[in-house]
């Protein structure tokens, strides 16, 4: 009975899962947690450093257990509206876990010869080329 509950905790894992997966599993185009973080910091995080500043590691590990669980949790409770840090530090925590960054290994060298090009506008066009290689969903 054990190995089934362990099966059905992976295949709702949020965090650490390849986005060409979870997409897939979840049925959605974005990430939920992607989309509700975003979408909170948009309307909520007009503040220095919304993504530069960590939250406190207790509340980002409670929403990250929220998401895993409920999967949308409410993000206009105190305790993260007091710490909105803590939601932008959670969407950091999801790209870092990616077992294939959003920028894929399979094209960084691409993408390291693209930054290197010295004139900003060949750059910019290069980059942009690079990013059009990308899955669709690494893209969205």
């Amino acid at each position: 009975m054990r190995r089934v509950r362990r099966k059905a905790g992976n295949k709702d894992k949020v965090f650490g899962c390849d986005l060409l997966e979870h997409l897939a599993a979840s049925n959605q185009e974005i990430p939920q947690v992607l989309q509700c973080c975003s979408e909170f910091v948009e309307k909520q995080g007009i503040v220095d450093g919304i993504y530069r500043l960590s939250g406190v590691s207790s509340n980002i590990q409670k929403l990250r257990s929220e998401f895993e669980s409920d999967g949308t949790p409410d993000l206009h409770k105190d305790v993260y509206l007091q710490d909105i840090h803590c939601v932008s530090s959670l969407c950091k925590a999801y790209f870092r876990e990616l077992p294939n960054p959003l920028l894929t290994y399979q094209l960084y060298d691409k993408f390291a010869e693209a930054v290197a090009i010295q004139l900003e506008e060949e750059r910019l066009v290069k980059i942009r080329d690079v990013l059009q290689e990308l899955p669709a969903p690494h893209y969205r």
